[in-house]
């Protein structure tokens, strides 16, 4: 027995305050359409008339990683990387080593996109997928790239601008770090603002707690007992193999972040992390997979930035180099 069916569908997004908690809202308006046919068999065959964004969840998990096959024969990879990026590793078992032949290479044809150039990426780098809608990771509210950039705010929702999930105060304010693309991301400018420069972390008692989930508090993990930043669950993956990346790449510069609390993050020699930082950032990484989210934004960025965060290609090298 079969059965023809159509259905209709589209998203229509935007903010909206919370007056009783001031608190900002996502609000959906769905009309969907598919077309197929329903048999009694249970097959579903059906086709979109249009393609949704998918959303940085455990929905959005790759289901299996492909084998890596690199050129080098010293080199085992396991990643969801196939390319020749990675092929002149010559270990994947020496957690120093490998770290530092990790720099070598994100280092050697990497581009400064510029401060100002930041906007301009974003509409490449952040928006969701089939939409020009920033891709917010501090917020529920949308942004249209480009056009929401923040020069003033007061509110949660007045629009986005430049975070540096590494405070650009503690390697103060020098290039290629400022502008960075693998940790500079577009958020809502009033909760930027109410992050500061406090690390990241996770909050025990929050004073401040944005539209979306993210906090600000003190810190529950005994290795840090200052205030911190928690970004909601969901995202912490994508910050944790952030701060991965700029540990690896700048490497050699991390014993200069001598300002704010740049010094109870990371450090001067190898691990390159501080207790703190591998504790926290190891469990983050471990319950927060990598998303196709952060797997698109590793391909755009590379188009720009000419350079990759190993941590997306090859999440087996967090435990071989932290764990």
């Amino acid at each position: 027995l079969t059965y023809n069916y159509s259905f209709s569908q589209s998203i229509n997004e935007f903010c909206i305050e919370n007056t009783s908690s001031s608190h900002r809202t996502h609000v959906y308006s769905i009309t969907i359409t598919y077309t197929g046919v329903l048999s009694s068999g249970g097959n579903n065959n059906s086709s979109s008339s249009s393609s949704s964004s998918s959303s940085n969840s455990s929905s959005n998990k790759p289901s299996s990683s492909s084998s890596n096959s690199s050129s080098s024969s010293n080199t085992q990879l396991s990643g969801s990387y196939t390319g020749t990026y990675y092929a002149s590793l010559s270990t994947t078992t020496n957690g120093k080593t490998l770290v530092k032949e990790l720099s070598s290479i994100i280092n050697a044809n990497a581009k400064d996109v510029g401060y100002n150039g930041l906007k301009e990426a974003y509409k490449k780098t952040d928006v969701k997928p089939g939409t020009n809608i920033i891709w917010d990771m501090y917020s529920n509210c949308s942004y249209t790239a480009g056009s929401s950039f923040a020069g003033s705010y007061n509110k949660e929702g007045d629009g986005y601008n430049r975070e540096h999930s590494i405070p650009q105060s503690w390697f103060n304010e020098a290039s290629p770090m400022k502008a960075d693309l693998f940790h500079v991301y577009p958020t809502d400018a009033y909760v930027n603002n109410r992050r500061g420069s406090y690390p990241f972390g996770e909050v025990s008692n929050p004073s401040y707690t944005s539209g979306n989930g993210s906090k600000v508090g003190s810190s529950s993990n005994s290795l840090y007992s200052g205030t911190v930043f928690e970004p909601i669950d969901e995202y912490k993956g994508d910050f944790a193999r952030t701060y991965f990346y700029m540990a690896t790449r700048y490497m050699s510069k991390l014993g200069s972040w001598t300002k704010g609390e740049a010094q109870k993050v990371f450090s001067g020699s190898y691990p390159y992390l501080t207790a703190y930082s591998v504790d926290l950032f190891t469990k983050w990484a471990e319950e927060d997979p990598v998303s196709q989210k952060e797997i698109d934004r590793n391909n755009a960025v590379y188009s720009l930035q000419k350079n990759r965060n190993p941590y997306i290609d090859h999440p087996e090298f967090v435990e071989i180099i932290w764990g």
